[in-house]
């Protein structure tokens, strides 16, 4: 479970700070940056699981395997967009203004997700060459 919430956190980590770097190497550097923080502050068991991470990156990291990952994230996120905006809709028709601006806010925030992967996607296909 730790290793698949420590792979989510560097995804998620990379995506915050808008890092242009991607695939496979980009994983291996942010564990690794880690991973120097965490032995500064002698912190046996987060050395331990970071160790381990950079393992599994070495041993099965793909970028062909996370651009196909981060296109169902995009088709999946677009799907989520589409839902949002039908919601928006069926607000609109009760005329609820709340409700209308509870949706909206909903929905931009999909589309705020849906852009970042759609970025992420653009850097791995460039990266991959497809």
């Amino acid at each position: 479970m730790w290793k698949v919430l420590g792979a989510g956190l560097l995804l998620v980590a990379g995506q915050a700070f808008g890092s242009e770097a991607v695939g496979c190497k980009a994983r291996l550097q942010a564990v690794n940056d880690q991973l120097v923080f965490a032995k500064a502050h002698n912190n046996a068991g987060q050395i331990a699981g970071l160790e381990q991470a950079a393992r599994n990156i070495k041993a099965n990291c793909t970028d062909e395997g996370l651009l196909k990952e981060q296109k169902e994230r995009v088709n999946k996120l677009r799907g989520e967009v589409d839902e949002r905006l039908l919601e928006l809709q069926e607000a609109r028709v009760s005329g609820k203004p709340e409700k209308i601006a509870k949706r909206q806010a909903r929905l931009e925030e999909s589309q705020t997700r849906m852009l970042e992967a759609q970025r992420e996607l653009d850097k791995l296909i460039r990266l991959v060459g497809k």
